[in-house]
């Protein structure tokens, strides 16, 4: 929350902060909800798709229209049907009282045991995604292949300029791959329901570079070669939009793009060669030689596709999980149709030197190239299906006894966590760009984390989510956590977690009273959403208390988690958790119990007040 503030007064903006979700953010219900409700802390208003149900493929579920409840507070929507087992993340979007719109997410499951690393089934391609995908690739194997393939025949006619001319179709194929390409495209956007969404995120950028580099290759088919440069860049994108790309970074993405380029020349080159074949088959010596020149390119290009090939689905599909997800049974029938083509592929190189058998020479390269069309439907189809997360995207073990959470920045990367009995649950984000209900582009995470001077083992439970097994010691336990995010700065940061924790629900409502209680008072603010930056000045507001409080996420007196982290005899210092809205406040309290520090944390912002008092007459 950032507040302008004149000399000696000031104005607030006050914001809405989601207390309460059914279900609960974070946890798992057995049946499906009948409803999915928001409580607020003060009344707000809600527009179209106030409140967006995706699934774990990040796709909408339908949800019936929002609506308001006692007096403004609860905002709930049903459900169309029931929602299947699995993972599920709400998106809302609520206006407060002052105007301004406020947006987050959460996420729960249905039918899932939180602590199990299971993967779930339930993940199916998007079959009109799917489809384009198919005559993407198509249209780009047509290309790269037919104008890789076209050398030789272009040699075979050089000597022979009495063969009938074996026409490339390569500026056909790109023609396809353009419109598919620019389906995909205008699918974003319809799915979004804003054009923004075509270049909000690394997924739809990436779409307008493959789309521009069609639309230069197109431009550039009649010269030939030089074509193949725009093409290079087309498949370059592909392969960083991939799955390994996305899961693995750079090197995933050059594997990827390598198995694309190799696939689109064997395709393409054996559908070129096959026309050849099929268009000269009454002159001996040109099918020798197409035949000859095309067997020495497809052998490199077998072996680079299988290999590449092997290695990406073993980094990407754990060996039990081929036969029990989707993901892994359409790998596996791409596997057994790539076995097939090799076999069709295999019966035509041991006959491609008796040109008298041409008959049979075509017959098998028309089978290999259709299982090879096949395949790349397969591969459209695997694309568009999300692979099996395994353990990366179960969602962490609940906690249990007494839960301390916590909140800061480092750097633009957001940290919260919360502390539990054994157990310590991290969670990082970075801040959105563009229009909220686009898809959310892909982000890379890393984070490092000690206790004291031992390093903690690290396990993943989902993007920007990690959880360690670990013993709180009695006292103050200091925790060094190193965060990271790709496209945003981040560093290295501290928080003390003192254990064990005590209920703070009813120190928390005290001071609350006892700050209100107070008239006026002043406050120190500063605003940072960025650590590494140099620390901004703090300003002076002078405010009504219970005006100041009304701006607080706990203005009530409540707190979805409420501990006191301060030992008996001492300074009563509170930590809460507002879980569902990612916000955690740290408040100290004077010896009257009233509130003398705050430190808020939200995914975007490090907000630090000091809170002062008229000294009493």
């Amino acid at each position: 929350m950032q507040i302008s503030v004149g000399p000696g007064a000031g104005s607030a903006q006050a914001h809405p902060t989601l207390l309460f979700t059914e279900p609960t953010a974070e946890t798992a219900v057995a049946t499906s909800p009948e409803a999915i409700t928001l409580l607020f802390n003060e009344p707000v208003t809600i527009g179209m798709r106030a409140i967006v149900v995706l699934d774990q493929s990040r796709r909408d579920v339908p949800v019936g229209p929002a609506n308001l409840a006692r007096d403004g507070r609860f905002v709930t929507a049903a459900p169309v049907s029931a929602l299947a087992p699995g993972t599920y993340a709400v998106r809302w979007r609520v206006t407060g009282g002052d105007g301004d719109q406020v947006e987050q997410e959460f996420r729960f499951a249905v039918g899932v045991t939180l602590s199990a690393a299971a993967p779930t089934a339930s993940a199916t391609p998007a079959w009109g995604e799917s489809a384009l995908r198919w005559l993407l690739f198509a249209g780009l194997a047509a290309a790269v292949g037919g104008l890789i393939g076209r050398r030789a025949t272009d040699a075979a006619r050089a000597a022979r300029p009495d063969l009938s001319p074996v026409r490339s179709w390569a500026p056909a194929g790109m023609v396809v791959a353009l419109i598919a390409a620019m389906a995909l495209v205008a699918g974003r956007a319809l799915d979004a329901g804003t054009v923004s969404a075509v270049w909000d995120g690394r997924a739809g950028v990436l779409l307008l570079i493959e789309a521009g580099g069609l639309l230069t290759a197109l431009a550039l088919a009649s010269r030939g070669r030089w074509a193949l440069v725009p093409l290079a860049v087309v498949i370059a994108a592909d392969g960083i939009r991939s799955h390994a790309g996305t899961t693995f970074g750079g090197w995933g993405a050059v594997l990827t793009g390598v198995h694309l380029a190799a696939v689109t020349v064997w395709v393409g080159a054996l559908v070129h060669t096959t026309r050849a074949v099929v268009a000269w088959r009454a002159v001996p010596n040109a099918l020798r030689w197409v035949l000859a020149s095309y067997v020495r390119l497809a052998v490199v290009t077998y072996v680079v596709v299988v290999a590449t090939g092997v290695i990406s689905a073993l980094m990407l599909v754990p060996l039990p999980q081929l036969v029990s997800t989707t993901y892994g049974k359409v790998l596996l029938i791409k596997l057994g149709l790539v076995v097939a083509a090799s076999a069709a592929a295999l019966s035509s190189r041991l006959i491609h030197r008796d040109t008298r058998q041409a008959t049979r020479i075509r017959r098998a390269m028309a089978i290999e190239a259709a299982l090879l069309v096949v395949v790349l439907a397969a591969s459209a189809v695997l694309v568009s299906t999300p692979p099996p997360t395994g353990t990366a995207a179960a969602l962490p073990p609940q906690p249990t006894g007494p839960v301390v959470s916590l909140g800061t920045l480092a750097g633009q990367v957001g940290i919260s966590l919360t502390a539990s009995e054994g157990l310590l649950v991290v969670r990082l984000s970075t801040p959105r760009r563009g229009d909220y209900y686009a898809a959310e582009p892909g982000q890379d995470y890393s984070l490092a984390a000690s206790l004291g001077e031992s390093a903690l083992a690290l396990t993943g439970c989902g993007s920007g989510c990690y959880f360690t097994r670990l013993a709180w010691r009695d006292g103050d336990n200091v925790l060094t956590l190193r965060a990271g995010a790709t496209g945003w700065p981040g560093g290295a940061t501290g928080l003390i977690v003192s254990w064990p924790p005590r209920p703070g629900a009813a120190d928390l409502a005290a001071a609350v009273a006892a700050t209100r209680a107070a008239g006026r008072l002043a406050v120190y603010e500063t605003v940072t959403s960025d650590t590494t930056a140099d620390p901004p000045e703090p300003n002076r507001l002078d405010l009504d208390a219970a005006f100041f409080l009304s701006q607080e996420p706990y203005a009530d007196g409540t707190a979805p988690i409420a501990a006191r982290t301060s030992p008996p005899g001492t300074v009563v210092r509170l930590a809460l958790g507002y879980p569902a809205a990612s916000i955690n406040v740290q408040l100290t309290l004077d010896d009257r119990g009233r509130i003398t520090e705050e430190i808020l944390t939200d995914p975007k912002h490090l907000v630090t007040r000091r809170i002062l008092y008229p000294s009493p007459e």
